[in-house]
Parts: C-alpha cells; sequence; structure tokens
C-alpha cells in the first residue's frame, strides 16, 4: 500500500565511475525503491547544478511513469533547511551512515515542525578516518528516531564495539533510550539490521548458464568441447567461455577488486589450489576477474606467479556489468577467501548465488550469513588477531592501504581447508549443481532487493512511529553539537568590532542613494552564485524602508525579523537562527553601500 508520504536523501545513490560494490548496491536500492514505489513522492537535495541535471536525466529515463507523475523533486543542498521548514517528511535515507547523517539531524531539530527519521547503512568501516564520525553520532541531538541500518552481523557488532569504545574513552553515559524514546546525555543512533540486495532478474537465469542442458531434441552430435556446444547452443556461459579459450575446465571464479590492500590476498587461493591438484583436482583454471587500475603490475606478477606454482591462472580486467554476468554464467563455483576488514556483507557472494554458482568463501564478516556452509556452499575457517597496538598508532599517518594490508596480512584463511573445498566442489559436479540451485532460491528469497525494500519500509514505519515525550523533543531542539564549528565565538577576534546587542543600541545607519535605487527597484542587486538561497528579499526591502532615515542599528535588525512566520504553517526558526539572518541582511546591505554609518 503506498504511503501518502515523502520519502527524501540528500544523495544520488547513482554514481558513475570505477565499478565498487559501494556504488552498485546503492544503485540497486535506489532502483528497486522506485520499482516497489510505497511513496507519494521522492525528493533528492544535491551538491550541484550539474549533480541535478544527471539525477532528473537519471530519473528520467529509468522510470518515465513516476517522472510523468510528478512523483519526483530535484533541489540543491543549501534549499534544504527552507524545504524541510514547510514539509512533511516520512524518512530521510542516505547512502552511508557516516558522511551527513548528523548534520542532517542538526538541521531537522532546527528547522523541521516534525521530528522524521534519518537512516543510513553500512559499506566500509575500517578506515581510521571514519573516527570523528563515528564520535559525531554520539551527541545529545541524536533520538530514538535515527538508525544506521548495519548491513551485516558483523558490521553491528563492529559498531557497537566502537561506540562502547568511544563512550569509556571520552567519558559518554551510555545513555540507552528509555521510554518516550528519551535518552540522557549522548545517545547515538540505533542500530538496526538489514541486508543489501541483489537485482535478482539480472543475474544469469539457469538457461544462461554454459552447462545449462539443452533440449534433448536439439542435442549436437558432437558435446565434447563447451566450444562446440557454444557454436550450436550460444547462450551468455558458453559464449564466454569461448571468448576466454575454455573448454570443459573447472573454472574457479573470483570477482573482485584485484588488491590486497582492499580487498583480498589471492595468493592463499593460488597455494589452496596447488594443494587441490596435488590430491586430485584435475582439469581447472582460477579466473580472476575485477577492478585493477591501468598499469597496475600486481596482475600480470600474478600470473607469474601462478605459473611458477603450475597452477592455471586467468584475468579478466575491469569487466563490465553485463561482462560480469557473462562470467558467473561461465563459472562453475564462486571462490572469494576475503581477508579485509574493508569488506562487511560481500555483495557478489549474493550475486554468484543468484547466479546458481555455489560458493567457496572465508567464514569473515558478512560472508558467514550469505553462505549457508554445506548447504549453498563452503566456508573456509579464518583466524584473526587480538591485539593492535602498533597498528593503532601508525593508523593516522598511513595512509589506508598501508594498515589494511598489514591486518589483512595477519589474517588468515586456512589453506588446507580452502584447498580441501576446492577439491570437493571441483570433483563433484553433482554437488556443485545441487549447492548452486540451493544458492539460488536462497538469495533470491531473502538477497533480491525486491525482499530486502519492504524491511527498510517496515523499519521507517517503525521509526517514525517511535513516540517522543514533550521534553524530549524540546532537548533535541536546542542540542548544540560539541563538534560543530561556533563561527562567531572562534574569529570575534579577527574584526574592529562586531555587531553585538551593545553596539547594535549606538551604531546609526541610513540608507544611501544606491540604497534608495535600490529599494526603488530602480536597479537590481548584485548577488554572487548561491547568494540568492542566503539573503531574503523581503527582509532587505523592510531593513531598507526603516533606514530611510538614520536609525539605531536595533531597529533595523527588528525591521528585519517578521512578526509571523512568511509561510502559513511554517515550522518559526529558533530565536538565534532568525537573529543571524537579520543582523546577515543588515550587514550584506552595509557592505555593499545600501547603508551607511552615521558618525
Amino acid at each position: 500500500m503506498k504511503h501518502h508520504s515523502i520519502w527524501a536523501t540528500l544523495d544520488p545513490f547513482v554514481e558513475g565511475g570505477a565499478v565498487l560494490g559501494r556504488k552498485v548496491a546503492n544503485t540497486g536500492f535506489l532502483t528497486a525503491l522506485l520499482e516497489a514505489d510505497p511513496f507519494e513522492s521522492y525528493h533528492f537535495f544535491l551538491e550541484n547544478a550539474d549533480a541535478l541535471a544527471r539525477q532528473e536525466a537519471w530519473l528520467r529515463e529509468t522510470f518515465p511513469a513516476l517522472y510523468r507523475r510528478g512523483a519526483f523533486a530535484c533541489n540543491l543542498h543549501q534549499e534544504v533547511h527552507h524545504h524541510l521548514a514547510r514539509t512533511r517528511y516520512h524518512a530521510f535515507h542516505l547512502s552511508d551512515c557516516l558522511t551527513r547523517p548528523v548534520a542532517l539531524a542538526r538541521l531537522r531539530n532546527l528547522y523541521s515542525r516534525h521530528i522524521f527519521p534519518i537512516t543510513g547503512p553500512t559499506h566500509s568501516l575500517s578506515y581510521e578516518r571514519f573516527m570523528p564520525a563515528y564520535l559525531a553520532h554520539l551527541w545529545p541531538g541524536a533520538c530514538a528516531r535515527d538508525a544506521i541500518v548495519a548491513t551485516s552481523k558483523s558490521a553491528e557488532t563492529m559498531l557497537r564495539n566502537t561506540f562502547a569504545g568511544l563512550r569509556e574513552d571520552w567519558g559518554l553515559p551510555k545513555a540507552p533510550f528509555g521510554k518516550a524514546g528519551a535518552s540522557e546525555g549522548a545517545p547515538g543512533p540505533r542500530l538496526a539490521r538489514i541486508p543489501l540486495g541483489v537485482p535478482a532478474q539480472a543475474m544469469p537465469a539457469a538457461h544462461d548458464r554454459w552447462d545449462a542442458p539443452p533440449d534433448a531434441a536439439e542435442m549436437p552430435a558432437a558435446t565434447d568441447t563447451a566450444r562446440q556446444k557454444a557454436a550450436a547452443f550460444p547462450n551468455m556461459g558458453s559464449t564466454m567461455r569461448a571468448r576466454l579459450g575454455l573448454g570443459r575446465e573447472v573454472v574457479f571464479l573470483c570477482l573482485a577488486r584485484i588488491s590486497p590492500a582492499s580487498k583480498m590476498d589471492v595468493l592463499p587461493a593460488l597455494a589452496a589450489m596447488k594443494r587441490a591438484q596435488a590430491t586430485g583436482l584435475a582439469d581447472a583454471v582460477l579466473l580472476l576477474a575485477g577492478w585493477a587500475e591501468e598499469g597496475d603490475p600486481l596482475p600480470e606478477a600474478l600470473t607469474r606467479y601462478a605459473a611458477a606454482l603450475g597452477v592455471r591462472l586467468m584475468t579478466f580486467l575491469r569487466p563490465s556489468d553485463e561482462e560480469c554476468r557473462a562470467l558467473y554464467a561461465a563459472a562453475d563455483v564462486f571462490l572469494s577467501p576475503s581477508d579485509n576488514i574493508q569488506e562487511t556483507f560481500g555483495l557478489t557472494l549474493a550475486e554468484a548465488g543468484a547466479a546458481g554458482l555455489p560458493v567457496i568463501a572465508s567464514d569473515f564478516d558478512g560472508y558467514r550469513e550469505t553462505v549457508v556452509h554445506e548447504e549453498t556452499g563452503l566456508l573456509v575457517p579464518t583466524l584473526g588477531f587480538a591485539g593492535t597496538e602498533e597498528t593503532n598508532a601508525l593508523a593516522a599517518l598511513w595512509f589506508d592501504n598501508q594498515y589494511h594490508l598489514k591486518l589483512a596480512q595477519q589474517s588468515v584463511v586456512d589453506v588446507p581447508s580452502m584447498a580441501g573445498a576446492m577439491l570437493r566442489l571441483g570433483s563433484n559436479a553433482a554437488l556443485r549443481r545441487r549447492m548452486g540451485e540451493a544458492a539460488r532460491e536462497r538469495i533470491r528469497a531473502h538477497f533480491s532487493w525486491e525482499r530486502i525494500i519492504p524491511h527498510y519500509v517496515a523499519l521507517w514505519e517503525e521509526l517514525a512511529a517511535t513516540p517522543l515525550a514533550e521534553q524530549e523533543e524540546a532537548r533535541l531542539r536546542g542540542a548544540v553539537h560539541p563538534l560543530g564549528m561556533d563561527f562567531a565565538r572562534s574569529f570575534a577576534g579577527h574584526y574592529t568590532r562586531v555587531l553585538d546587542d551593545a553596539l547594535a543600541e549606538t551604531l546609526v545607519l541610513r540608507r544611501t542613494t544606491s540604497g534608495d535605487a535600490l529599494y526603488r527597484r530602480e536597479m537590481p542587486p548584485l548577488l554572487y552564485a548561491g547568494l540568492e538561497h542566503m539573503l531574503d528579499d523581503g527582509m532587505l526591502r523592510r531593513v531598507l524602508l526603516a533606514a530611510r532615515r538614520s536609525v539605531p542599528a536595533k531597529a533595523l535588525l527588528e525591521a528585519a525579523l517578521p512578526e509571523t512566520p512568511e509561510m502559513p504553517g511554517e515550522f518559526r526558526p529558533a530565536p538565534g537562527i532568525l537573529r543571524e539572518r537579520a543582523s546577515f541582511t543588515v550587514l550584506w546591505a552595509l557592505k555593499q553601500d545600501y547603508l551607511e554609518i552615521v558618525e
């Protein structure tokens, strides 16, 4: 049932550039949300005009019916506070849980008549530079209607551990939410858990697989190689196999960023494959596909090392979305020995399962939720570190990939166990088929976006219905973020004098000749780009009218402020915000010579 309400965001969710799991997940989420269409309209607030144009074009081309319905509104970030003041939003959902949720909560608490939910999902959580963002969540303006959506149990555990450590280290109270959503001190957001999803309909179907049995009536006489089969029955998988020069080899596909510092170390997989070959695995190839920069020497170095081991390794760099689908269809087993804490969910495992591939994966982070051991694949035991004192100290000075690499090299994916898993699945086509079908059913039942979106809608409903006591809302409205800059307090020493209450009593101002012309609309104001969102024309005209004769600045500040909100039902901003708007108007007019000081 469609809600007669508005969903909004500060992010486009659709990005170009290198193919990364975060970008794929965000685009998949937004596409699935708009396909489900649970809301009356969808508002996007973006950084600049170019971003707005790209977003509007994507929405118009991808969802023409919704576009014609007028379901979309796209505005700039600098306009969001105006819309918060006059629009009742059901929820704001951001494309991640770190970059803007706290900033949005500050604006919501100041401008919106309604305390709406703010949510955002986890992606990578392992960057040392994120710690100030985690700390920023622990402030008095957070409430029980805000939630970080962890995409796995591991992500949820990481956040609980991190927030608990920050509370202890900074002397903050535990501050659990009590009755009516109330909390003392620095509550921070709630934690919910909803996994990422895959567009199941975009994954290769059973008939797209290279080994899909053709109709018996059309069976060719020669079926000894995949190339012959591809020629007679070209489908997505067999065509890719022919392109790669593959016959009936067992293909272990590893699809990931080719980087031991940001995804996984492939060397243990090569060692495991050598072990598996020594114990009976025959006619197998490891197909390593994924993103690597032009000129990166690693893919070639891995190929040389594999050859020295006697392991057949093929690389497929920077595949397109369509090529990724074809690679899934051409493979027999998906292999993902992730060892990097930069990973939290593992979207490729869900994609592989949706494509009908059994999975061999490390028993690591969100992987253990996607793969059911002995049912949809095999999990390989891992061994991790218990102490990181030196790395903790060095991380602030190192690049992200340096401490990620150091930690990953201490994250052990058991090679003998991985070799055993490769031998089992590589030698048993029936087992591969059974686990692959179980994986397809599980992913489509639990990890397809069409099944995930209702969980988000239910979460927003639950958060929006969370009661807030009157005193709790008052606390939120008055909350000041301790990490926020107070520019007036910090930079007061820069100026000869400042327009405070005392000076406003004695500083006398009047309209200039240019101010006369501006008031009579004989000349327009010269406004820099972006200033049109900051200068209120009604305030300016009231100030110029009051300054037709010499008056104290205080009188102009009072004249700038309307007695009632300018829009019926609009939330009236806090007194400090109104004073700053009035002061801005007076000081801008004085700066541009529309007002002058009377000595």
